[in-house]
């Protein structure tokens, strides 16, 4: 009789303890984005993000690197892209532009349009966001497919 109390006093503390355990929250965002309305794309790509790699280019397989390279969506329609001197290269308003994007299954998207301080266009497709990636491309059939991740 000892030995069932001693037991169950056990399993009783051991239960107590897995219950007791906090589960860290893990939200991953899988969200396809070129084919939703532009306010659904401006709300998931606002904030900083850390530039991880780029992939294809003239060379398909080819990756592209940057250790540290960033860019933020504002949430007044602005794209800044910080220089490491503190200077930006591109602090200006994106202009969203309806169209056939490429890699988009001829779906229409809204394209992000803006310039750079030397005047360099830069036009892309805003992809996915893929376990907490964003991926955008260039709007070219050579494009690099970009992929960042948040950053606080």
């Amino acid at each position: 009789m000892k030995r069932i109390i001693i037991i169950l006093f056990i399993v009783k503390i051991a239960g107590f303890i897995l219950l007791s355990c906090k589960k860290e929250a893990t939200s991953s965002v899988n969200i396809v984005l070129y084919d939703k309305p532009l306010a659904t794309i401006q709300h998931y790509i606002q904030g900083k993000w850390k530039f991880v790699y780029g992939k294809g280019g003239f060379c398909g397989t080819c990756l592209h690197y940057c250790d540290s390279c960033f860019i933020e969506f504002t949430p007044d329609n602005r794209v800044l892209v910080p220089n490491r001197d503190g200077t930006y290269s591109t602090d200006t308003t994106i202009e969203w532009v309806r169209d056939i994007g490429t890699y988009t299954n001829n779906d229409s998207t809204y394209l992000m349009k803006f310039y750079d301080k030397n005047g360099y266009p830069n036009i892309y497709v805003i992809e996915r966001i893929y376990h907490d990636t964003l991926i955008y491309h260039d709007n070219s059939s050579d494009a690099i497919f970009y992929h960042y991740i948040r950053y606080n």
